[in-house]
């Protein structure tokens, strides 16, 4: 490795550190923030968070290498330019192309690791994090239930109990009102209850033992009443949970080879096969963004005129805005059919790249890299 590309590199990898740390903790922040009235449970502890910090950690990361790593290429190079040290570099002979490698192969090392993330611990993370925050719904409601308080946090469901065993987990004298099949209303009493515990963290469980079911009937204006020793209520199983989990992103969860299967699978259903094709191509072309970022934000970054520097900062950072929306935008073509998927994927990327081979070309053309 020649002295300049140490130079350059260390130049950029710095500030590309420190920026990922910033963005790690600003969308961890903004995702607390989402989820709060999950994240500042009863029953949340110091293990549930860190646990939640590592399964989002890969997910993050994903999100915030390019954006870093764009300003890290114009507080890296920018610097140079406002020291004067790119006017040296080029009365040594140094030309922008030169100077484009550094960043390149940083941009194609990020673009690997990006796919390797993507496609092993990425879809890992966000499996345990529903998993997680299942759970912690769950621990949430048991202990969020107080005794002589009606609970109405679960949709459609009123729970009271008249005494609460926080320690043991257990209420006594309990009644519940389940009113999500309005028709056919059902009024549970019981002795004794608890929350319990089901597959997955994907549904709540409670167990009522030794009560009555009142329900009523009002098309036909009757009622009936069953007694029982042991019941148990499922609650959350598509409603109330799903809405509170805010961490939920089916598609993200799925390997490369599991996308593919499940569109093999819509395929053979006579499904429409195109919006997990589309997922597993959008993760590619969001791998390969450091990559055509590098040969964007170079050439805007070691602009001729410290003016026309200026102006490369705020178009590079509102270029990665306008990445943002074409992918959205070419990506809801991909899945209306407007567009391959392939080309949809990767559309922005081959956009962004000509850009940048062409801001590249009038930098070299300028002769001075000041």
């Amino acid at each position: 490795m020649t002295l300049l590309a140490r130079y350059l590199l260390r130049e950029l990898l710095v500030p590309l550190f420190v920026w990922v740390a910033f963005m790690f903790l600003l969308l961890f922040v903004m995702q607390f923030l989402r989820g709060t009235d999950v994240l500042l449970g009863s029953a949340v502890t110091l293990g549930d968070l860190s646990r939640l910090i590592a399964y989002l950690a890969p997910h993050f990361l994903v999100m915030a290498l390019p954006i870093a790593f764009l300003l890290a290429i114009l507080l890296g190079l920018g610097r140079l330019g406002e020291d004067r040290e790119l006017t040296s570099l080029q009365a040594l002979g140094i030309s922008p192309l030169q100077l484009l490698a550094a960043p390149l192969g940083v941009g194609l090392a990020l673009s690997a690791f990006m796919v390797l993330l993507t496609s092993t611990v990425e879809p890992w993370g966000l499996t345990g994090v529903k998993e997680l925050v299942g759970e912690v719904i769950q621990k949430n409601v048991a202990g969020d239930v107080k005794s002589g308080v009606f609970y109405e946090d679960l949709s459609d469901l009123t729970l009271y109990a008249q005494r609460v065993a926080p320690k043991a987990g257990g209420w006594t004298n309990v009644l519940l009102h389940d009113d999500r099949d309005p028709n056919s209303p059902l009024l549970v009493v019981a002795h004794k209850g608890r929350v319990g515990t089901s597959a997955r963290g994907e549904a709540l469980t409670i167990e009522l033992m030794e009560g009555e079911v009142h329900r009523a009937n009002r098309s036909a204006a009757d009622a009936s009443v069953v007694s029982f020793q042991k019941a148990e209520i499922n609650v959350g199983l598509g409603g109330s949970l799903s809405r509170r989990n805010r961490f939920r992103s089916p598609k993200e969860e799925l390997t490369p080879a599991e996308l593919l299967a499940a569109a093999k699978d819509a395929e053979e259903r006579r499904d429409d096969p195109r919006p997990f094709l589309m997922a597993l191509h959008s993760r590619l072309g969001n791998a390969v963004a450091p990559v055509a970022f590098a040969l964007l934000a170079t050439p805007l970054a070691i602009g001729r005129r410290q003016a026309g520097r200026a102006w490369g900062y705020l178009l590079t950072l509102g270029g990665y805005v306008l990445y943002y929306l074409l992918s959205r935008a070419f990506e809801q073509m991909g899945q209306k059919g407007q567009l391959p998927v392939l080309v949809a994927g990767q559309l922005a990327n081959v956009l962004f790249m000509l850009v940048g081979a062409v801001a590249l070309y009038r930098v070299t053309r300028s002769g001075t890299v000041r």
